[in-house]
């Protein structure tokens, strides 16, 4: 039979495209910055002390391989204590990281060794252990915040039989090149 008007052409299914997903933040490269820090020190033998007015310097790298972030920061730390109005604390820090790249938010812990310095009548120095744990938050994709936890514990600190403890939280801003 005929069909008034002739053959009826089927139309082609338009081709779906797939929703591309949202690109994620990528925390590969250099970073210096500045941190602000507040902590603890105590020893043994019933020493304690709050720091309050410290201020910090680091610089590091890190490498994004998509959801596990790892990298190293070179850092220096700088207060004073203040049961202890003649001594102030250097600590020169170099940190192994490795944190959860979640977009612009980045979770971390980190290991690594410090030069603690005090500098009181007769200065004391040693290599002590650190370690703890921080999260990094990118406001832009070059300017990011942070806040940090940090540790760092020597037994018989530079062979005065004291253990050492100097615990500290940082707010941090690091600037990305």
């Amino acid at each position: 039979m005929a069909q008034a008007g002739g053959p009826v052409v089927v139309a082609d299914e338009p081709d779906v495209a797939a929703v591309a997903a949202p690109a994620g933040y990528d925390w590969t490269g250099l970073y210096a910055g500045l941190s602000a820090i507040s902590g603890t020190f105590s020893d043994d033998g019933g020493l304690t002390s709050d720091g309050t007015g410290g201020f910090g310097l680091q610089a590091g790298y890190l490498r994004d391989f998509g959801t596990l972030v790892a990298g190293g920061e070179l850092a220096y730390a700088k207060g004073d204590y203040d049961a202890f109005p003649a001594s102030d604390w250097t600590s020169t820090r170099l940190k192994l990281i490795g944190g959860y790249g979640a977009g612009r938010l980045m979770p971390y812990g980190f290991v690594g060794l410090s030069k603690y310095d005090v500098d009181q009548t007769t200065p004391l120095s040693d290599t002590v252990t650190i370690y703890g744990v921080g999260a990094k938050y990118a406001v832009t994709p070059k300017i990011a915040v942070g806040l940090e936890y940090l540790v760092e514990n020597k037994t018989n600190y530079d062979n005065t039989g004291f253990d050492l403890e100097n615990s500290e939280i940082a707010l941090r801003v690091d600037y990305r090149f």
